[in-house]
């Protein structure tokens, strides 16, 4: 067992080696294409929040300030909006540009984020939760990794959270609580918090201490001029098949307006929660915003360009620790 897994260790480094060296991220081109980084959570080591985090959805704050440095060395860094108002308007644009894109607006982003990207002035895009800004609120995933960190027997009082009660029984280990959330995604927003109101999932965490930011805190962001606003909806419900049509509206059409009128700002940009979407959500988006991102994987290439269906590079700390592992990230062999 230990030899094939030293075996698999040493074609996935073999891999990462070719790919860092020869993705399209080092190759000369003629079209202009366009890399956009997707971030959530940026956390030290030290801190407990970084322990009870999804692997895919945290980097440390000194990964984020290398991946910064090496996409300078290989791409123009760009604000999403002012490339796309290139595209626009025809002027010429960098044959390699990269992107930067926050989801959700975590207050450890304000916290860490922020200042690396001051010290390395480099723009990014963060997308807000509208209804969730200076609220108590956390997403379904983290209070269940927290439940089972804990060891709360609540989990038992609800059939829908059976899995995640069985894990506290193991010694906590972020690689089963990941599946467990993936496979608690069949389950609607509304049906997964109903589930954790009903078994008064408050009173059993640890701490309550916000998770998002605050509209002052969001506000010194965009006044920062580095960073520009977009919209993740209201409540971050996934936009997909059999969500009303009211609520479909509310969450693309209320959260910009939401968000133009507390930031004082023209919102243009939406990010899908969970990437997901369907024609019609696709089309109330393309009614609404200049552009959109999905978690889709790929380069956005001008010739083949979906504005609203930006493609994007996930980013996080496992599989992107170093140079080699983030440059490989980069190279489009997928």
């Amino acid at each position: 067992m230990k030899a094939i897994k030293g075996v698999k260790q040493l074609a996935k480094f073999g891999f990462n080696l070719a790919a860092s060296q020869y993705g399209e991220h080092n190759r000369a081109t003629r079209e202009a294409k366009l890399w956009v980084l997707m971030y959530h959570r940026i956390l030290p080591k030290s801190d407990p929040r970084f322990a009870l985090e999804e692997p895919g959805m945290v980097v440390t704050p000194e990964v984020l300030a290398m991946h910064l440095r090496e996409a300078k060395k290989l791409f123009e860094m760009v604000s999403l909006s002012d490339w796309l108002a290139k595209v626009d308007s025809g002027q010429s644009l960098p044959a390699k540009a990269c992107a930067i894109t926050f989801d959700d607006g975590w207050l450890d982003n304000y916290q860490y984020a922020l200042p690396i990207l001051q010290q390395q002035k480099v723009p990014a895009t963060l997308f807000a939760v509208a209804d969730k800004i200076g609220t108590p609120f956390r997403f379904w995933p983290n209070i269940v990794s927290e439940l089972i960190a804990l060891k709360s027997v609540a989990l038992n009082k609800h059939p829908l959270l059976a899995e995640a009660a069985q894990l506290i029984e193991r010694p906590y280990s972020v690689e089963r609580v990941a599946h467990c959330i993936a496979r608690l995604k069949a389950h609607t927003e509304d049906e997964l918090f109903a589930a954790l109101d009903a078994i008064g999932w408050s009173g059993e965490l640890a701490s309550t201490a916000p998770a998002l930011m605050d509209w002052r805190q969001l506000t010194a962001l965009l006044h920062s001029g580095l960073i520009e606003i977009g919209s993740h909806t209201c409540t971050h419900r996934r936009l997909n098949n059999g969500l009303e049509a009211s609520l479909v509206e509310y969450e693309i059409t209320t959260s910009k307006t939401k968000l133009d009128q507390q930031l004082n700002t023209n919102i243009a940009l939406f990010c899908f929660p969970n990437g997901d979407y369907n024609a019609d959500v696709l089309q109330r988006v393309r009614q609404t915003y200049q552009a959109a991102v999905t978690t889709q994987r790929g380069i956005n290439r001008l010739a083949s360009l979906q504005r609203h269906e930006l493609l994007r590079i996930a980013l996080h700390n496992d599989a992107s620790d170093t140079p080699t592992k983030f440059r490989a990230r980069l190279a489009g062999w997928w």
